[in-house]
């Protein structure tokens, strides 16, 4: 591959390899862009009150019904999609007798997503749903037999998985063995303290670990599932220590962490170690704030987040792998959704990922939490 191949390009394989992985069945089996998909919305803050946003820019694509128990929410997201005149319900089992109704949007609180997910897809319903899959392990497992069961698909919103960025140079470390043999993971997604204001603002199930299933699962999921997709394998174990650091000490599990780091030893006998802190001074410039990842392995390192590989002896100059096009580029994982629907394919970030995803982060939790190593065993999700 071309290290610097245009977005275009880029793109249109891709493209390509998703659509290898193909399923049959399922209730449309239009050609793209002959029917026009029919959605449903069930939870409607901050979150899906965004990916209506995204629902409405697509191409035949009517939202058909609003979900939410907030009678303020469901009339802004009436207001907002007042072109499509949807139905509003606040119960979600209503949404999933409307037979008109072919694909859902689930952006409830965590701890319901893996509930409403299983009831959609058992009446054979298309579903996006927001990560993660589940707070439990017996959560993820209810999704994940539901989706076996299912002539339709889930497609989890891990849209980190449709940034063209990641996806060239993840292609890079994978096909064209750009660093060699990958050995090791480091990852953080650090940065100031939480403001009080901010924190008052979120909905109060996001500040309960019993319902957000604690920062690692409701917030980290996305960064440690980028680590999962390059180690191209599924943590065989984990060990990690975190707390409430601000305003006072308080022990983890009580209320959510804000700073954590934890240690993954893949199947494959990669090594991820990931950090989380909102304890990060803007003037500490040694360490880099923000989000990133590096990949160490036996030619050089690749940071994820710009695409630039270091060549491990130092010989050669550091080099961008992917154009400023491709870097930069937005993620498309509502229009790939329907995009899938239309054309009969599985969704990349399907539940496999959404499965796995959502279970490496709920080890690194319980690790936290137990002070000890948990393993994937002992989290008895066949996968």
């Amino acid at each position: 591959m071309n290290p610097l191949t245009g977005r275009r390009t880029f793109l249109g394989g891709a493209a390509a390899a998703v659509s290898a992985a193909s399923f049959s069945g399922g209730p449309l089996s239009a050609a793209p862009g002959d029917r026009e998909i029919r959605t449903a919305h069930i939870g409607i803050g901050s979150r899906g009150t965004a990916l209506l946003k995204q629902v409405l820019t697509q191409r035949n694509v009517r939202v058909a019904a609003i979900c939410d128990i907030d009678p303020k929410a469901r009339d802004a997201a009436q207001s907002l999609a007042h072109r499509d005149n949807p139905r509003s319900f606040t119960e979600y089992r209503r949404v999933l007798e409307l037979k008109d109704v072919d694909a859902v949007a689930i952006a409830s609180p965590c701890d319901l997503h893996a509930e409403m997910a299983a009831a959609c897809l058992d009446a054979g319903k298309y579903v996006y749903c927001e990560k993660p899959l589940g707070i439990t392990p017996e959560q993820v497992d209810l999704a994940l037999k539901a989706s076996r069961r299912a002539k339709t698909f889930l497609q989890i919103g891990q849209q980190l998985r449709y940034m063209p960025g990641l996806r060239a140079v993840i292609a890079q470390i994978h096909n064209d063995k750009v660093i060699g043999t990958p050995f090791v993971i480091k990852a953080q997604r650090h940065s100031t303290p939480v403001r009080p204001e901010a924190d008052a603002a979120r909905p109060p199930w996001y500040l309960d670990p019993k319902r957000s299933g604690d920062l690692i699962v409701e917030n980290a999921v996305h960064n440690i599932d980028v680590c999962n997709w390059v180690a191209d394998s599924r943590p065989a174990s984990a060990f990690g220590h975190g707390k409430r650091y601000l305003p006072r000490t308080v022990p983890a599990g009580s209320i959510m962490m804000d700073g954590f780091s934890v240690e993954y030893v893949y199947e494959n006998d990669m090594h991820l170690d990931y950090s989380q802190l909102y304890l990060h001074p803007r003037a500490l410039k040694e360490l880099a704030n923000g989000q990133w990842y590096m990949v160490f392995g036996e030619k050089g390192t690749v940071n994820l987040s710009n695409g630039i590989f270091y060549d491990i002896t130092g010989a050669a100059e550091p080099r961008e792998l992917i154009p400023p096009d491709v870097r930069d580029a937005g993620e498309n994982a509502m229009s790939e959704f329907f995009a899938c629907i239309r054309e009969g394919r599985r969704p990349f970030a399907g539940i496999e990922v959404a499965a796995t995803a959502a279970l490496t982060a709920i080890m690194g939790r319980e690790a936290i939490y137990g002070r000890r190593m948990v393993t994937w065993k002992e989290l008895g999700v066949t996968l």
